[in-house]
């Protein structure tokens, strides 16, 4: 049981250091938390240390693979340029007047990690309210994904300007590289943006968004979990074996 709950404590702290916090150097934090976690958990069964090690430190960083989306808040109706709200209580925005300046887009190469091979391009474009011209500043970013498989995602850039749709802060560890491309494209066009511009992406809603990553976090809180039953199950065959041959 104190397994259980340390192992769903690294999930939930991970999680929310995803979202709400420059992910490095924070969640080194909590990958290193998962050493004095094993060790308390397993003081009195030593030969579950190991193990209880690897699968607390892995737990504790695993968010960063699936959580690209406020973990709650509201959905926003973006109506003025300069009146764009942010924080913690901001999920995502609707943008009935606005457009995405895909005249102004820039991409880069997508990859699982350094070494790893790419998987797609992501395509950054600004989202602009109604009279904006290009020599005003832009403040939000829109970010789109396409996939060398051919899977078509709902952030697809031939999604960008059609009618309906929402869209959703962009969280997480990818939001730093985002931000390059989208100052590269600002450099790029001569446009002005923030050093730290708001990136979003599109999606049919941002409810949907935000149910669907906690269906994924659920899932991925399975792997652990199922690991150190199955950790606590042989270390107790183990026991039983060497009760019986001490007999």
């Amino acid at each position: 049981m104190a397994g259980t709950a340390a192992i769903l404590f690294q999930l939930t702290l991970g999680t929310l250091v995803v979202a709400y916090t420059p992910v490095v150097p924070w969640i080194i934090g909590v990958f290193l938390l998962g050493l004095p976690l094993a060790f308390g958990v397993t003081r009195s069964r030593p030969g579950l240390f190991m193990p209880a090690v690897a699968i607390m430190t892995l737990t504790g960083v695993s968010p960063v693979f699936v959580v690209d989306a406020p973990l709650w808040g509201r959905t926003v109706n973006l109506r003025l340029v300069d009146d764009i709200p942010e924080g913690v209580g901001v999920a995502g925005y609707t943008t009935p007047r606005w457009r995405v300046a895909g005249e102004f887009a820039s991409e880069a190469r997508l990859s699982g990690g350094r070494g790893s091979k790419s998987y797609g391009t992501r395509r950054l474009a600004p989202l602009v309210g109604e009279g904006w011209r290009p020599e005003l500043p832009v403040e939000v970013w829109v970010a789109g994904e396409i996939r060398d498989s051919g899977r078509i995602l709902a952030s697809h850039p031939q999604f960008w300007n059609e009618s309906g749709g929402e869209y959703v802060r962009f969280v997480g560890v990818a939001v730093s590289g985002a931000q390059i491309i989208a100052r590269d494209a600002a450099i790029k066009f001569g446009l002005k943006t923030l050093d730290e511009p708001l990136i979003v992406t599109r999606a049919p809603s941002v409810a949907g968004v935000l149910a669907e990553q906690y269906r994924a976090i659920a899932r991925m809180a399975a792997v652990p979990l199922l690991a150190w039953a199955v950790c606590i199950i042989l270390a107790a065959g183990f026991s039983k074996w060497r009760e019986q041959r001490g007999r």
